[in-house]
């Protein structure tokens, strides 16, 4: 967890969003960084409990989001190895009726766009020895208001996931809907929504201290994420 905290200290903004991108190359961009940045969970369906808390720090990467040509269009510098990289902190705490809540802020690294997310998420099946858990996930993301970017998403998904003695694996799907708004120069400003569906699969370790998930995600392209997380 030290190391994905400590991405936290790096450059805040290398590479800014450009106001005068053109729409086509913003539209472009848009969708490929709101499902890159999609809060994806990052852990099974099982109910954290009235006593269970998690509070975490997880990495998603897109190897070639930089590589791109709408990323040189709207991004006024580079990306160190053409990798996206969405850095996120977050707690997530459980509730009574096998409902778990969780919250989150992030940022893309080397760039100036910064998230704050939330997610519910209700267990209809707690699972069981021979049985798998199913959840039902909605999940929000907005943007902070310092870049030229602005990013509105909302998604639902559902979720199942299996726990054994030390792992968990589990597989879910799920829409997103993502607007994205550039405040552009000379009085334009672009609005365009996307509507993706998007799959992932993981697997956590659970060491109890502390809990090690790596993911799989697609929407546009495949990426990966791994998160640390610590509590009961």
């Amino acid at each position: 967890m030290t190391v994905l905290l400590a991405l936290f200290a790096l450059p805040v903004a290398a590479a800014e969003v450009r106001p005068d991108a053109s729409e086509a190359a913003f539209g472009d961009f848009h969708r490929r960084f709101s499902l890159a940045a999609y809060a994806y969970p990052r852990h099974g369906a099982a109910a954290l409990g009235l006593l269970g808390f998690d509070v975490y720090a997880d990495v998603a990467v897109d190897r070639t989001f930089g590589d791109e040509t709408f990323a040189r269009a709207v991004l006024d510098d580079g990306l160190t190895g053409d990798m996206l990289g969405v850095v996120r902190v977050g707690a997530r705490k459980g509730l009574p009726g096998g409902f778990n809540l969780g919250v989150s802020y992030g940022r893309a690294l080397e760039t100036d766009v910064k998230l704050v997310s939330a997610e519910v998420q209700w267990s209809i099946l707690k699972g069981g020895p021979l049985t798998p858990a199913l959840a039902l996930r909605a999940t929000g993301t907005r943007s902070l208001d310092d870049s030229a970017y602005t990013l509105d998403q909302y998604g639902a998904e559902i979720l199942f996931s299996k726990g054994f003695t030390v792992l968990t694996p589990y597989v879910g799907a799920g829409v997103v809907r993502s607007e994205g708004t550039l405040d552009a120069t000379r009085g334009r400003t672009f609005t365009t929504t996307e509507t993706s569906g998007v799959l992932y699969a993981g697997v956590t370790l659970n060491l109890l201290l502390p809990k090690i998930t790596v993911e799989v995600e697609k929407a546009d392209v495949v990426q990966g994420a791994v998160r640390v997380a610590f509590g009961l």
